[in-house]
Parts: C-alpha cells; sequence; structure tokens
C-alpha cells in the first residue's frame, strides 16, 4: 500500500473514497481495465465494515469482529472469483448447521445446508411447520431465482443477461405470483405468522429478518430470500476473521495496478463549475480525477462536498435520506473468554449429530423480537433480548488463543439514542443483562476476560457513518433500485458530473458481495469513455 503523497498532485482517472470492500472491488475493475485508480482510505487498515483487530486491551490474542462476520452474498455475486481470493489468501469455513434457534425450553431448530433436513427438525416441534417450510422454501428459491438477477443488475440500464434470468424464473413460477408479491409486500411477521404455527418456527424466521431491519417494516419479508441463499451456499466464515477477506482482496486490486492510500482522510470532494474534479486530502495534498466513486456513507460524502459547488436540492435530498430511522439499530459486542464456550442443555437435548457449538445461536421469542423494535423506538432497553451468539473460535480457533474462545454477539434492535444516553453506566447494565440471558442457554461466559462494545454512535464516530446504520442508507421500496439512496442518484447516470456513489447507501445496499463497487465501476467506465 502506498503513500498519498505517490499520487497527490498528479491526476488519476478515478479517486474511490472508502477502502471497504465496495471500494476495493471498484478499484479493481477499473484496474483491470487499464485505468489508474486510487483509493483513499482515512483509516490504518482496509476493511471498513469488513475488517478486524486486535482491540481488546485485556485479551489481545482475541481477533475482534466490530460488524459483520460472513461472505453469504459474495458466495453468489462472483466477487471471490473474479478477484481470484482464494489465490491471495482467503480460507472459509462452513458449519453445518449454520444457524440455530435456541428455544428457552431446550429444544432447538437447526438450519441446515440442505432445507429438506431443516424441515424434519421442525416436524419435531410441530409436524404442520415442517410440511409449511417445505412450500416456503419453494416460494423462497423462485424469490431467489429472481432476486438474485435484480440485485446483480444495474438499476435504469438495460441487462439482457439478468432479465432473461429474471424472466426465465418468474415464467417458469407464474404459479407463485400471488405468493411472492405478498412476501416482497408484506412485514417479516406478518409473513411467519400466516405461514407457521408453533412459537419457535416464527422465532426463526424473525430472528433471521431481523438482521435486515425492523420487523414490521412493509417489505422487510424479503429478507427471508437468506434463508435459501444460506441452503444453496453456506454463510462462508472467513478463516481469520473477515479481515482475511478484505486484505486478500487488496492484495488482489493492487496486483492489478490500483493503489490504496491509508491514513489518508479526505477533507474535500472538489467541485469546479458542479463538477467532481478530485479531493483534498485533509494534510493538504490534492489527488486530480476525472471520476470520483464515493463509497462511504452518502451524507458523508455530500457534505464533503465544495461548500456551494452543488444545487441546495441536491445536498438536501440525500442530507435527508433515512438512516436507522426508527432508532433501532445493531448493538454489538465481542466477549474474550478464557475458556470454552459451550450450549448447555440444547446440545444434549438433539436428536441427531448436529453441532449446535459451531452453529450461530439465535435467541428470542417471537414477543421479545418484537419488544427490542418496539423499545428501541421510544429509546428504552429490554431485559430479555433479541440476540444472537456466533461462537467465532469454536469453527475458526485463529481467533483466540489456545484454549480460549471469542463469542460475536449481535442484537438487531437496540436502540440508536437511549432514553437515558449512552453513558458507560447504561453500556455495562445492558451487556450484564445480555450476558444473563445468554448465560441461560451457554456456557463459558463467566470466563470473560475483556470485552468489546459498540453503539451505534460509537459506529458512528468509529466509521463516519450517520446514526451508526451499517446500511448507510435504511432500505424500502422507496429506496431502492434508481432511487437508492435518493430519486436522481441511483440511475446510471452520475447525479452530477464526476461523482458517483458505489457504496451500501447505492443498490443493491448493504451485505458484503461488492455488487455496489462493480456496478459503480461500470459506471465509472462509460463516462470515462465518454471524456475521451
Amino acid at each position: 500500500m502506498t503513500e498519498a503523497s505517490s499520487v497527490a498532485g498528479e491526476q488519476v482517472d478515478v479517486v474511490v473514497i472508502g477502502a471497504g470492500h465496495n471500494g476495493m472491488a471498484a478499484a479493481g475493475y477499473l484496474a483491470r481495465e487499464g485505468k489508474k485508480v486510487v483509493v483513499v482510505e482515512r483509516l490504518d487498515k482496509v476493511g471498513g465494515m469488513t475488517s478486524s483487530g486486535y482491540m481488546i486491551p485485556e485479551a489481545p490474542g482475541h481477533l475482534v469482529t466490530p460488524c459483520a462476520v460472513e461472505l453469504l452474498f459474495a458466495r453468489k455475486s462472483g466477487i471471490i472469483e473474479d478477484f481470484d481470493l482464494h489465490k491471495y489468501g482467503l480460507r472459509t469455513v462452513d458449519p453445518d448447521p449454520t444457524y440455530a434457534y435456541l428455544h428457552p425450553d431446550g429444544s432447538s431448530i437447526a438450519l441446515f445446508y440442505d432445507y429438506r433436513r431443516t424441515a424434519e427438525d421442525i416436524s419435531r416441534i410441530n409436524r404442520n411447520d415442517g410440511k409449511a417450510y417445505l412450500k416456503f422454501m419453494e416460494t423462497l428459491n423462485v424469490m431467489m431465482d429472481i432476486g438474485f438477477p435484480l440485485m446483480m443488475a444495474e438499476p435504469g440500464r438495460p441487462d439482457i443477461k439478468n432479465l432473461s434470468r429474471m424472466i426465465g424464473s418468474a415464467v417458469r413460477n407464474v404459479r407463485l405470483k400471488d405468493e411472492l408479491v405478498a412476501m416482497s409486500k408484506g412485514t417479516a411477521d406478518q409473513i411467519a405468522c400466516e405461514r407457521f404455527e408453533h412459537p419457535a418456527t416464527i422465532a426463526l424466521l424473525l430472528g433471521i429478518a431481523a438482521g435486515a431491519g425492523p420487523i414490521d417494516d412493509d417489505g422487510n419479508a424479503a429478507a427471508y430470500m437468506i434463508f435459501a441463499v444460506t441452503h444453496k451456499y453456506g454463510t462462508g466464515k472467513p478463516i481469520g476473521s473477515l479481515q482475511s477477506f478484505s486484505d486478500a482482496l487488496a492484495r488482489s486490486i493492487e496486483a492489478s495496478g490500483a493503489m490504496i492510500e491509508l491514513n489518508a482522510p479526505v477533507a474535500e470532494i472538489i467541485i469546479d463549475e458542479g463538477t467532481a474534479k478530485g479531493v483534498r486530502l485533509q494534510d493538504g495534498r490534492v489527488i486530480r480525477a476525472k471520476m470520483v466513486i464515493a463509497t462511504c456513507d452518502p451524507r458523508t460524502a455530500m457534505r464533503l462536498t465544495t461548500p456551494g459547488g452543488l444545487p441546495r436540492t441536491l445536498t438536501q435530498r440525500i442530507e435527508h435520506a433515512p438512516a436507522n430511522r426508527s432508532n433501532a439499530a445493531p448493538f454489538l459486542a465481542n466477549l474474550a473468554l478464557s475458556g470454552p464456550l459451550t450450549l448447555k442443555k440444547h446440545q444434549d437435548m438433539r436428536h441427531d449429530d448436529a453441532d449446535l457449538n459451531k452453529a450461530v445461536g439465535l435467541i428470542g421469542t417471537p414477543d421479545e423480537v418484537r419488544n427490542a423494535f418496539a423499545l428501541a423506538r421510544r429509546g428504552d432497553i429490554p431485559e430479555r433480548h433479541a440476540v444472537s451468539l456466533t461462537p467465532l473460535s469454536n469453527s475458526d480457533p485463529t481467533q483466540a488463543p489456545p484454549g480460549g474462545s471469542l463469542a460475536y454477539v449481535y442484537l438487531p434492535g437496540v436502540a440508536v439514542d437511549a432514553r437515558e444516553g449512552w453513558s458507560p453506566a447504561l453500556k455495562d447494565r445492558t451487556m450484564e443483562s445480555i450476558k444473563l440471558h445468554l448465560s441461560e442457554f451457554y456456557d463459558g461466559l463467566d470466563a470473560e476476560v475483556g470485552r468489546f462494545v459498540e453503539t451505534a454512535r460509537e459506529r458512528e464516530k468509529r466509521l463516519n457513518v450517520t446514526n451508526g446504520c451499517v446500511t448507510h442508507v435504511d432500505f424500502g421500496a422507496l429506496r431502492s433500485g434508481v432511487h437508492r439512496p435518493a430519486t436522481g442518484f441511483g440511475g446510471p447516470k452520475p447525479p452530477f458530473p464526476g461523482f458517483l456513489i458505489g457504496g451500501a447507501g447505492a443498490h443493491p445496499g448493504g451485505g458484503v458481495s461488492g455488487i455496489a463497487g462493480r456496478i459503480a465501476a461500470n459506471r465509472a467506465l462509460r463516462e470515462l469513455k465518454k471524456m475521451k
């Protein structure tokens, strides 16, 4: 990785703001087309939300992952193959089952690769639900066949390859039209309750869907496509944490000629006569560029533009894009343990050879999931939580010292702004209540030697994302395709000359896939061709 001074004062074809996986993907695709491209990153390492590090002073051998831990959508997007990431060091592990809902009575539902086996597991709790899951998966597999081409396609631009795939699947499955419409429009809670009877089955669905946002938002049921992707492709947990994925991507794109500048925060996106002309770094150096691709939070990007350089309508349109508008956001913790982390009675009550100690444990009854989002809206913290625990070191021992363990704790819906304010005391009280709840299910949490805990406001400060929103802009029917992040910003043409958005705030949104970066690169290539 190079120093900013190596390009300062020169003109490059494209400067990319942000060395997250989308920023690096955009740079890599451009470099492979022979373009001179540089990525500027304010932090001292690549990855952004796909980064990890040793962040617990009391536990220096435990590898903390403060955001994402899986390569779920990257398994389908092509980014791994396009950049030959296995050649550059990427290795993954895929526990089977991948997830398991843990019911308070000790029963469990395991999400296996084989959805038929999952249906059988559900049938042991409720026979009708087992049959319903098979029908549910028939619908979700079609949704994936239609949804993935939509995700891969560039909004607002004809894409014969992806369009034909989508139309072909729709024609073959026309009998499921009404079900697909209901799924794409309904709330996750509604769809779960329509199709299933037992609280455990409903909790499994809500526990997965909650990761995409409030379960009572219209259109949130589309998150159930995750089931189809997981069953078919697995989750893909990188050995050595998600940082190993980011590092492999960085090595790959640098081998193609892209430059990555670390410790290079941007002070200004230079706008001259309404056109983006490059960036000025905080140390005063300037990188001139024909195109600027911002893969950071869109609001952050627009706030960096030269004051008065753009029409007020554009800056305000992005300023009002929703980010955790409901006041509910992920609350994450990594717990470093000096001993093993195991389940209590749930593993012993299994009827098969499934190892739940490597699966993501989903905890929270339907009412606990609903209550989490309801209380978050009011700024309150529940006593019992909707939470998942990923025992990272149980499937990848490299993430903890010998004999130790690492628990990745994820709460999908916690108040961005707590009623009493997020003081250190409130964080500690919240974590103790979370640990108390988790201890009803897992053994070993009393061996904690240190922790990393991050509220949404702390994430906002660390990563420059408004309200700590991990998807940059909230999902919704009115914030998708050409309208993501806002009308006029998501189409094939730049919102203003020389500028493109290419991160989680653009289509298709959050999740580790690299699709947004690839779309931005293709748009930049077309604009550069016009300049010639």
